[in-house]
């Protein structure tokens, strides 16, 4: 009897620490099909932009949700930062007329601050999804149609 109590005891805790991580990668309710087709659209002419995050040894929790997302199957949380990456080059260069360094493009700084006051998933998505929005107007896989 008192090994039963403690599997459950076990269980329940199990379950109770896995309930924060289910409801986490929930929070981004998007279609990652779209966010991927919007994605392979963009690479064509800006493949070479890469993340300004480094998963090496990120310090900051926005970063460390990013990261810890590309790990997981199925969370579009790191994806979605691929596409706001390739969308505010694409945004600025339509906006200036000019080309800019695929390798090292100027960055939105605010939306940066704001990303990265990000403590949670739920903050990242709502940041990514409005600045994405901003940057692909009608063409964002978020924008309601």
């Amino acid at each position: 009897m008192r090994q039963i109590g403690i599997r459950s005891l076990t269980i329940s805790t199990l379950l109770c620490l896995s309930a924060p991580a289910v409801a986490q990668a929930q929070s981004c309710a998007v279609d990652l099909q779209s966010i991927e087709q919007a994605i392979a659209r963009l690479e064509i002419s800006y493949g070479e932009v890469l993340s300004d995050i480094s998963c090496d040894a990120p310090t900051l929790p926005a970063h460390e949700l990013m990261c810890a997302s590309s790990f997981e199957q199925g969370s579009s949380l790191w994806r979605m930062g691929r596409l706001d990456d390739l969308a505010w080059v694409y945004a600025y260069e339509n906006a200036t007329k000019q080309e800019v360094d695929h390798h090292n493009p100027r960055r939105d700084r605010s939306f940066l601050k704001r990303r990265d006051a990000c403590t949670d998933e739920a903050c990242l998505c709502a940041a990514l999804i409005e600045h994405t929005d901003a940057s692909l107007g009608g063409e964002s896989p978020y924008e309601e149609k």
